[in-house]
């Protein structure tokens, strides 16, 4: 209370006190926003799980019921039925058994179906055929799956059940005989009204928990409340709690339930997850956050007040020696080292005033002449009306300061005028008797006199870099130092080395210092003629996927031979002033043009591969917009030979057949087409076709060349080279790419 309140200690100690509160109120915020998303992503992410393994249980059921129904019908179960008819009894050919045991086995042992067995079951006399043989009504007691409940006069009742399809509770079943090794079965079943047979399928309950859901505690029931399966870890869960209607999770007890049922069949899937873990590592988190947050105020209350006492005694003691007449300056020394060096300067700086005042009003040098200046922003001429100025100086190397962009707004004449301002302190505290001057927009120089050359100011340029990083979001600079030159008379020779030096800046979001010349860099970047004309043939024909395709193929080439700054740029206006061009070529109108030009620019304020990937892309895909949009207006020309061709691009069909339909000539019809479309009926069907295939190889299985011949390629290889220069990739590459997606999904 004894401070005044225009105190330094008291301002600082605030504004420590200002931070502190408001780092400690961001983190307890923080920390209450990640304990409700935390649980809300529990939820989201665990009825996720649930819907997606539901519906691998429906697809897997429907999947079943259509291999069941077409087993069903197969000839050798239908004839044996027939025979076993009993006015047909004395002309029973078990030989059919054989070709139906073949039959079952090899549906049985379909991995994709998790069946452990497949059973016929006639109703004459309970005769039972599956993968493994057959057996008569006296040996039905015998087999493995015709244990209690499944019991053979189970399986005779089913017959009066009006049910097609029905799948059983599930049942433990010993493995080979094996009484103490149990697997768990699903029994399936199919029968149809009125018949002599039924087909039962015995599903490994397990293998498709976890090919469908995983090992978690799991129940699939009825629509009438019957379990149907639950899974091993579902046994430590003592009761599933009942939901209501158009519920699908709740918690109880300490245990997360969640529900799917199937609006098709009925099923109720439900999975239980435990949070009592995670809710005592959040309750832990928070007592810990807590005391971490109590002890961080203290710490920091106490080394703020020590800090606020050590920043503000030496600054009072420099304030006092300031009031001092300037002979009786004292020179302060603090345990600070920022202070020791204020202290030191101020009886240089007013050495310096006085010098400089001197010589400013004395010096008939041509730098005290505004005149001079303004020939600088000229260099490549009048150098020689300041020969004899220049001559006086001796060896000298400049440094150039390019000041880049950071947005489309042109860089402030305050910055520009602190940075030359700054560059000569800085200079100037090193010891090193330098001119800064401004001599372009967005350019400064400093004309160094110095005789052991560019190495003497290297402590000087990595201070500018230190301090010029900090506001590089605002204003990116590049340093350029040239060598030693011996003569001032070289003074536009040095301007044009760092010029040429400027090229070789590299892609980097900092300040660079570049102090070498390398004669191998320049401003382009060449590509084969086919890259950059496959680039321009996808924009023309409005393919956006093959435009950014190109363009990023491109550019990590270039980023991988490390290209310059330069050369990134050259390539983004070469290619962005050609899609400007095709866009005119298209008849896009003028305010599409104006805004594409606009986005050009955009490219100068790029410094990272990332921000030319970025724009590349946004305009690119608003430059092919603008062309497919100006492609696709109605045509009923255009729109009956599109029509027919998606149609008919299976089949060898010539532009003459078409035009023929239309009344018109073949050369006037090609002749239209390109003029509507921007590409010939070639271009056009190889696209349809394209198209067609990349649809067949995510959709099915069949081969490549089968694939070629469907969509009207009678040769694979032309089919394989077209695809390729299409979409940039074979079809083997897109179709591997297209199952690693969907696996990772």
């Amino acid at each position: 209370m004894k401070l005044k309140r225009k105190s330094l200690l008291l301002r600082i100690f605030l504004s420590f006190l200002v931070i502190i509160g408001l780092l400690s109120t961001f983190n307890v915020m923080l920390f209450s926003f990640f304990q409700q998303n935390l649980r809300e992503e529990i939820i989201r992410s665990n009825q996720l799980l649930l819907d997606k393994g539901a519906e691998r249980y429906n697809a897997h059921f429907e999947r079943l019921k259509a291999v069941l129904f077409q087993t069903y019908y197969d000839q050798s179960i239908i004839k044996f039925n027939k025979q076993l008819v009993p006015s047909n009894r004395e002309s029973i050919n078990y030989l059919f058994v054989v070709d139906i045991v073949r039959k079952l086995k090899e549906t049985a042992n379909n991995p994709f179906f998790y069946m452990e067995n497949l059973l016929v079951l006639y109703r004459s006399d309970l005769f039972m055929v599956d993968k493994e043989g057959s057996s008569s009504k006296m040996g039905l007691d015998g087999v493995v799956y015709f244990n209690p409940p499944y019991t053979a006069s189970y399986w005779d009742a089913q017959f009066e059940s009006v049910n097609n399809y029905r799948l059983h509770p599930v049942q433990n079943y010993p493995k080979e005989h094996a009484v103490l090794d149990m697997k768990r079965i699903i029994p399936f079943s199919l029968k149809l009204q009125g018949s002599n047979y039924e087909l039962i399928a015995m599903l490994d309950a397990d293998k498709m928990d976890q090919a469908f859901l995983g090992n978690v505690p799991f129940l699939i029931q009825t629509d009438q409340g019957e379990t149907l399966y639950n899974s091993l870890s579902a046994s430590s869960i003592g009761e599933f709690p009942a939901f209501t209607q158009g519920e699908s999770w709740k918690l109880y007890q300490n245990q997360y339930f969640f529900q799917h049922v199937d609006p098709q069949n009925g099923l109720r899937y439900t999975m239980a997850v435990p949070y009592s873990n995670i809710a005592n590592q959040i309750s832990k988190l928070q007592v810990t956050q807590t005391v971490i947050l109590l002890l961080s105020i203290a710490v920091a209350l106490a080394v703020s007040y020590g800090l606020s006492r050590r920043l503000h005694s030496p600054v009072k003691r420099i304030i006092a020696s300031l009031k001092l007449p300037y002979e009786h300056h004292p020179r302060m020394e603090t345990a600070i080292e920022e202070f020791d060096t204020i202290s030191n300067h101020i009886g240089k700086l007013i050495e310096e005033r006085s010098q400089v005042h001197y010589e400013l009003r004395n010096s008939k040098s041509l730098l005290t002449n505004y005149s001079y200046i303004a020939r600088l922003k000229s260099l490549h001429t009048g150098i020689s009306e300041w020969q004899d100025f220049l001559q006086s100086e001796g060896p000298f190397f400049l440094i150039l300061y390019q000041l880049n962009n950071r947005s489309l707004v042109a860089i402030d004449d305050g910055i520009k005028r602190w940075i030359r301002e700054y560059a000569e302190i800085v200079l100037s505290e090193h010891g090193h008797r330098a001119y800064t001057f401004q001599i372009e927009n967005n350019q400064i120089i400093s004309v160094v006199f110095r005789q052991d050359g560019p190495e003497a100011v290297k402590d000087a340029l990595e201070q500018l870099k230190h301090t010029l990083d900090r506001d590089r979001q605002t204003c990116l600079v590049h340093l350029v130092v040239s060598p030693l030159f011996d003569h001032s008379s070289k003074l536009h020779q040095a301007y044009e080395q760092v010029s040429a030096m400027l090229l070789q800046a590299c892609l980097l979001d900092e300040t660079q210092i570049i102090t070498k010349h390398d004669d191998s860099v320049s401003s382009m970047f060449a590509f084969p003629a086919d890259q950059e004309q496959n680039l321009l043939a996808h924009i023309v024909a409005g393919n956006d996927k093959g435009s950014l395709h190109a363009i990023q193929s491109m550019l990590d080439c270039m980023e991988k031979k490390q290209a310059t700054l330069a050369q990134f740029r050259q390539l983004a206006f070469s290619f962005g002033s050609r899609m400007v061009k095709a866009m005119e070529h298209s008849g896009v109108e003028a305010s599409f043009l104006m805004e594409a030009e606009i986005a050009l620019k955009r490219f100068t304020i790029c410094y990272t591969a990332q921000q030319f990937r970025s724009c590349c892309e946004d305009f690119i895909r608003f430059c092919v917009a603008q062309i497919r949009a100006k492609k696709e207006i109605k045509d009923d020309v255009i729109g009956f030979v599109l029509k027919t061709m998606e149609t008919r691009y299976s089949e060898e069909l010539s532009l003459d057949q078409i035009a023929d339909q239309l009344h018109l000539s073949s050369a006037y019809l090609s002749v239209y087409i390109k003029e509507k479309t921007g590409a010939n009926y070639i271009e056009h069907m190889n696209r349809i076709r394209i198209r067609k295939a990349r649809e067949l190889l995510t959709d099915s299985e069949l081969s490549v060349r089968m694939i070629g011949q469907q969509i009207g390629y009678r040769n694979v290889t032309s089919f394989i080279r077209m695809f390729k220069k299409l979409t940039g990739e074979t079809p083997g590459e897109f179709r591997r790419y297209q199952a690693f997606s969907c696996s990772n999904n």
